[in-house]
């Protein structure tokens, strides 16, 4: 009985205390109260090394990426075929390390080994690697290094390797690179006055100076900074001629200001030829880091300093009291009542790891900044520290003002990099108040309930012609357009309410989206019957009327022209250009451009940024805060705390859905300035930027001095039947590319549509020059041009001074001089097909 009672009575004790534990726990427990700070980097860093240079620094994922798609560096291998990693541990201890080298075209693993003995150089442990697999001259492989911890972490590393059997003149690269570099720092005793095409005054900032600037401003004038960071080089491309080299640093300088510091980046192409070097392209861009200590107190100006950022995504609350802003991947917020400046997300963690924690490979959009203060934003890119270290992906954040905390609201994992993420993002997000969080990846539009964890896909067609988004009215529109793309229907939705409204085209006519001007929707209708194929293939949409509208569907003003249609239209401020044809007897031929005016917003902005210029420091940037606001005294500075969240926060996008649709990144200046889902478009662009082209399926389209000096294709027949010359260089083509066929059996209403009956990747190259397009001959891909109307002749051959085809008509090989041709083709219109991938 003595023991009964005693459990009796601890059983009593463990019931009270259960209930009076359980009246502590709140109803929604998915949050714990539990914050803190942001945990550190722990990943190693690598380096390559190649005969006696250290180069291109690698950072670590957590995850296994597609190797083709990681284009942060290229590896360039002699006949040796060897290089040494060096890794610098960091908090980590490496055990063991992996490699695989990757066929990029089928992304087949050719070779793959294993070390786990390693060899101490100073602060570095390195390991040799030597490739072994024969590799193919010229041709870009895909290398990844695995390194596993004492913990049995596995972190993935990657590069691309290219192999050259002669000499691609790495050395002298390399040193010209490190001397230019040094000479501006005024070391050595370089020249680089040669290399210079000043041709401008402009001396006006530091933020962006480039080989046409004068030689004091490259030489950085009176400012005189210290190097904080090693200078090691990354190779972004590389022939055997011409290269890519970057160059990323941090520096100290002592401004009128105080001690400010900066993040410098270098890029330099350069061509070996005839035993001397060429400098193609220098630029040199520089962003100083945000400090509150710069606050001026004189002006009531948050000092940004010398920046090439024209925006900072600066935010303001409804009230204007209250503002977000955006500087080197971080989110501070200002309260003008409390006059607290708080930090309110970033992985740069007050120390000197400039190389991990301030890696630049992320950013912040700002969603909406509440009255009250409370802040919604997306983090996206590389995860440079904490729980997602070493990830790729979208983050969603709500920042609680009373609370001081940010809290975690969607986790999106994606494998891709940063560079491709920030082209493939669209450019506005939203969360409404019914917690439905819209935003588009890839031209796909996701609206997705927080609540319920479903998700939406609102239209998988998010490209120009079929979507668009008007910011200051929190709308969405887009066409139901097929894979035709027609379309009998647009949808405006209100991003707030979800509620949607349609307007539908006339019997017989499609929609078309052209775009936005301040708060208002541009779209226009297009009959049936004029859609049309060029010979090339490409699409036209002849709208025989524009309309301009707001997202109520009210109707603001209308466009037309008698025989006038617009077949493209871009919006600048306040004013749209729009390119038009004509039609003459039956057919469409091109007509003079028009502008429509539009009456733009022009309330001025309370938080905006400003410039001021100094003698010193030349062009710096400042936020302007309202008229007759003072700031008084440097402002309280804060850091907010993570809540710990205890519900599974990830939302898993289909990968089938994201890779839908062919997109094509323009790689310049080492990382991606634009993409397009026009192959003709991004080689154009690519060419004017000196840079090079990739597709979502990681092939190489185009490289800015890629091609050989000269080629010639071979093997290729004329079919039996000639009388078109257009269907026999479409049949010619496909022999190329190894298909059997007739051309009576090639179906289609163009070269392009013929060609997709046959080949997974055919492109029209209309609007490109004929030198660019002579990259396809090099690459083994014979090029359709037109030099009229029905007249097709297939480009087979080229060399310095001559280009040569195979034309149906005379069925007789043509060679003529290289300016001849390109007027030639250019008086035909620049039409030119060629493929991808067969």
């Amino acid at each position: 009985m003595k023991y009964l009672s005693k459990l009796i009575f601890m059983f009593f004790v463990f019931a009270v205390s259960l209930f009076l534990f359980g009246q502590s726990i709140p109803e929604i427990s998915a949050v714990t109260t539990t914050a803190t700070s942001l945990q550190a980097s722990t990943f190693p860093i690598l380096y390559l090394q190649v005969g006696n240079y250290t180069i291109n620094t690698l950072h670590g994922y957590s995850s296994e990426m597609d190797s083709g798609k990681v284009r942060e560096s290229i590896t360039p291998l002699d006949t040796k075929k060897a290089f040494t990693v060096k890794i610098m541990q960091n908090e980590s201890k490496i055990k063991k390390l992996e490699y695989k080298l990757r066929d990029i075209s089928n992304s087949k693993i050719i070779e793959k080994d294993s070390l786990s003995a390693f060899d101490t150089e100073k602060k570095y442990r390195t390991a040799l690697i030597k490739i072994n697999q024969t590799l193919d001259s010229s041709v870009e492989y895909g290398f990844q290094i695995t390194l596993t911890t004492s913990y049995s972490k596995k972190i993935h590393f990657y590069t691309r390797i290219k192999y050259y059997g002669s000499d691609f003149f790495l050395k002298e690269k390399l040193d010209f690179v490190n001397n230019f570099h040094n000479a501006t720092f005024g070391k050595g005793d370089f020249n680089i006055s040669p290399y210079l095409e000043a041709n401008t005054n402009d001396d006006s900032t530091f933020a962006n100076v480039n080989i046409h600037s004068s030689k004091s401003l490259i030489t950085w004038k009176k400012l005189n900074p210290k190097k904080l960071t090693e200078v090691i080089p990354t190779i972004r491309e590389i022939n055997i001629e011409t290269s890519a080299i970057s160059l990323d640093y941090y520096v100290q300088a002592e401004t009128d200001s105080g001690l400010e510091t900066y993040h410098v980046k270098e890029f330099y192409r350069v061509r070996y030829s005839g035993n001397r070097i060429y400098l193609l392209a220098f630029n040199r861009r520089m962003e100083s880091f945000f400090d509150p200590n710069l606050i001026s107190l004189k002006r009531s100006e948050f000092k940004i300093g010398v920046s090439n950022e024209t925006d900072l995504d600066i935010t303001a609350s409804e009230s204007n009291d209250k503002f977000a802003f955006v500087r080197n991947g971080s989110l501070w917020y200002y309260d003008l009542k409390s006059h607290k400046l708080t930090s309110v997300f970033s992985f740069a963690q007050n120390s000197k790891d400039y190389l991990r924690e301030n890696y630049d490979q992320h950013n912040i959009k700002i969603l909406k900044v509440s009255d009250n203060g409370n802040i919604s934003f997306i983090l996206y890119g590389y995860m440079n520290c904490g729980d997602y270290e070493g990830r790729v992906g979208i983050l969603l954040y709500d920042y609680s003002a009373k609370d001081n905390r940010i809290t975690e609201r969607v986790y999106i994992p994606l494998t891709t990099t940063y560079q491709q993420l920030k082209e493939d993002l669209g450019d506005f997000s939203y969360v409404n108040d019914k917690n439905i969080f819209y935003f588009s990846l890839n031209n796909i539009v996701y609206a997705y309930n927080m609540s319920s964890k479903r998700y939406d896909i609102l239209t998988e067609h998010a490209s120009r012609d079929h979507f668009s988004m008007l910011e200051k009215a929190k709308c969405f529109i887009w066409s139901n357009a097929d894979s035709n793309g027609k379309a009998n229907q647009l949808t405006i939705l209100d991003l707030d309410t979800s509620k949607k409204m349609t307007v539908k085209a006339p019997s017989g006519q499609s929609i078309v989206v052209i775009g936005t001007i301040d708060a208002n929707l541009v779209y226009g209708f297009v009959k049936n019957k004029d859609i049309h194929e060029s010979t090339t293939g490409d699409i036209i949409y002849p709208a025989c009327r524009l309309v301009i509208s707001d997202c109520k569907g009210n109707i603001l003003r209308k466009y037309n022209v008698k025989n006038r249609y617009v077949t493209g239209a871009t919006i600048e401020d306040n004013v749209i250009h729009l390119k038009r044809t004509q039609k003459k007897n039956g057919k469409f031929v091109s007509a003079s451009d028009d502008t429509i005016m539009n009456q733009k917003n022009t309330k001025a902005k309370s938080f905006d940024l400003t410039t001021r210029i100094t003698q010193r420091m030349l062009t710096e940037k400042y936020i302007s805060l309202p008229a007759g606001y003072i700031i008084g005294n440097k402002p309280e500075v804060i850091s907010t705390k993570c809540v710990m969240v205890t519900e599974n926060t990830t939302l898993h996008l289909s990968n089938e859905e994201i890779a839908n649709s062919i997109k094509y990144y323009i790689y310049a200046g080492g990382e991606i300035s634009d993409s397009t889902t026009s192959a003709q478009k991004a080689i154009i662009m690519a060419d004017n930027q000196m840079g090079a082209v990739m597709d979502s399926n990681s092939h190489i389209v185009w490289e800015r001095g890629g091609k050989f000096i000269s080629k010639q294709l071979s093997n290729i027949n004329y079919p039996s039947d000639t009388s078109s010359s257009i269907k026999a260089c479409t049949q010619m083509l496909l022999q190329a590319a190894q298909v059997t066929t007739t051309t009576s059996q090639l179906k289609g209403k163009s070269i392009l549509s013929m060609l997709s009956n046959y080949l997974e990747q055919p492109v029209s190259l209309t609007g490109c020059t004929l030198d660019e397009v002579l990259y396809f001959v090099s690459g083994e891909k014979p090029v359709i041009g037109m030099l009229d109307t029905n007249h097709a002749v297939l480009i087979t051959e080229y060399n310095s001074s001559t280009v040569a085809w195979m034309d149906p008509v005379t069925r007789h090989k043509s060679t003529v001089s290289i300016t001849r041709a390109e007027k030639m083709f250019k008086d035909a219109g620049y039409k030119f097909v060629s493929y991808i991938t067969n």
